[in-house]
């Protein structure tokens, strides 16, 4: 275990307190709107950028990253809506204590997937810049299987990166 795993680590803490809080419900509602947010903005990126191009001046690259960030976030933004619906509902059935167990099950899992997107980002950066040493990330006990469960999660990952 090496200081990039502690830091790792050290961003479960507030996934843990998160899951608590929010439940269960909410937090379902967390991983499935990350999920297809992701899943919806690689679709239809393109055809956004499509619609956008007349009205925005940048390159090809940068409008891809806009169209995809414009609609993960409006994808999140719904879905997390609809959580809350479903949240009240289970409030009246009083779930309680197991709602707050589970959700703090949930919010590590989503913790996990974001982090291994942010991990699949910075190899990208860190292969033309060399940030951090490869012995390093090699070394670390978590970096490699968060990398490779988001690129198994979102394998079409690799396709996009290439069009940066």
């Amino acid at each position: 275990m090496n200081a990039l795993d502690i830091i790792i680590l050290l961003c479960f803490i507030p996934a843990i307190i998160q899951g608590v809080r929010k439940g269960l419900v909410c937090q379902i509602f967390d991983i499935v709107s990350v999920i297809a947010g992701a899943w919806l903005s690689y679709r239809f990126s393109g055809l956004l950028c499509k619609y956008a191009a007349p009205y925005i001046e940048a390159s090809e690259a940068l409008m891809h990253v806009i169209a995809f960030a414009v609609i993960m976030i409006a994808a999140v933004l719904i879905f997390r809506l609809i959580g809350k619906g479903v949240e009240a509902v289970v409030k009246l059935v009083l779930l309680g204590w197991l709602n707050k167990l589970l959700g703090v099950v949930f919010a590590v899992l989503k913790t996990g997937l974001i982090l291994g997107i942010l991990i699949i980002l910075f190899n990208t950066v860190n292969a033309q810049f060399g940030i951090v040493k490869e012995e390093t990330l090699s070394s670390s006990v978590l970096y490699t299987p968060l990398k490779d469960a988001a690129y198994s999660i979102f394998p079409y990952f690799k396709e996009l990166l290439t069009k940066i």
